[in-house]
């Protein structure tokens, strides 16, 4: 009975990890199985073959000789691909306002989501649709009489619509006087700022030209807008 080549016992045990013990077994395993004509030798390398690599240089000519001539088959590595769900990005919070109205609610998280993901034009304009609503309330809140010449200040009664930003801006402000001096300086401050966007977000809804950044909209600073109308309904 041929013996087992020490050197080729230790390549095998260097590229499989194997004790020696377990690799003679698996050896003679395949060979008795499989390859009963083969050396000992001969049937390491077909051991070694299956596993993707070689002890060919440490075979003698009789060792050879009993080698088949046959193509083995690699057994196939299946690779588990691991099913990793993608991070969300987390939200900034850009703007708050507390309402318990739903629909505002639902803009202000919209708000946040251009915001974190970069639209900042989407953002910009939102922005401006949720001042216009809120300076809307405003007006009714200090005129809620629900006359004709009241409601004109936030409707345009022809078109059945809601004023556009710059003329609610300008009808509050004619109205400062009905204001007393501290809600007074308070409503034109709201007023002032507000006006940043009054022009621009036309622009950014109407023009392929004007396009927001993050710089210009942190800089408008909108969440002063919203903390200044928070106070004046309280």
């Amino acid at each position: 009975m041929s013996r087992l080549n020490p050197e080729i016992l230790k390549i095998i045990k260097k590229k499989t990890g194997m004790g020696e013990q377990a690799i003679r077994n698996a050896i003679s395993t395949l060979k008795n199985t499989k390859f009963p004509r083969t050396t000992q030798n001969a049937a390491a390398q077909l051991f070694a073959q299956i596993r993707g690599f070689s002890v060919a240089q440490k075979l003698k000519t009789e060792d050879r000789n009993t080698l088949p001539n046959i193509e083995l088959e690699k057994p196939v590595k299946i690779l588990r691909k691991e099913n990793k769900s993608p991070q969300k990005k987390k939200i900034i919070e850009f703007v708050t306002y507390t309402t318990q109205n739903k629909f505002l609610r639902a803009h202000l998280d919209e708000i946040n989501r251009c915001y974190t993901h970069n639209c900042y034009t989407a953002s910009f304009i939102l922005i401006r649709k949720v001042i216009e609503n809120l300076i809307t309330e405003m007006i009714k809140k200090k005129f809620p009489n629900n006359t004709k010449q009241e409601k004109e200040l936030y409707l345009d009664l022809a078109e059945g619509r809601t004023h556009d930003l710059s003329i609610l801006i300008k009808n509050l402000r004619n109205k400062a006087s009905a204001f007393d001096p501290q809600e007074k300086k308070l409503v034109l401050r709201i007023l002032q700022l507000s006006e940043q966007f009054k022009d621009d977000a036309n622009d950014k809804t109407h023009s392929l030209y004007h396009i927001s950044n993050k710089t210009e909209l942190d800089n408008k600073n909108p969440q002063m807008i919203f903390d200044l109308i928070t106070e004046y309904f309280k």
